[in-house]
């Protein structure tokens, strides 16, 4: 991966991130807690991912499922967008499409 590379040219590299697959391939992990935001701030668990697991902080407790973020019944439906109408740069060919506001929207596809 591009940050092993990274890593392994002499660098140091930090990643925040939440994303468990990222975590498993971390060097050293720090667990900044107990919550998000003003209730946050201290380092509640530091290690490999291994070691992150076995501690009590509510990272560990999401990533062995004791808690979970459960999906909505119910989604959201945006009543706004924005549209994009004969887009023609680079490999696009006159299309049109719209996106929905308020809301993650993503974009994928082949590259060049």
């Amino acid at each position: 991966s591009v940050l092993k590379d990274l890593r392994d040219l002499g660098n140091t590299v930090v990643v925040v991130e939440h994303d468990e697959d990222i975590m498993k391939e971390a060097d050293f992990i720090i667990d900044i807690g107990p919550e998000a935001g003003t209730f946050g701030g201290n380092v509640v668990a530091e290690g490999t991912f291994e070691e992150i697991l076995k501690s009590n902080s509510l990272t560990a407790k999401y990533l062995n499922e004791n808690l979970k973020i459960e999906v909505p019944t119910k989604r959201r439906v945006s009543r706004n967008n924005i549209q994009i109408i004969g887009a023609r740069e680079h490999n696009l060919q006159n299309i049109n499409v719209t996106f929905p506001l308020n809301c993650l929207s993503v974009i994928t596809g082949v590259s060049g």
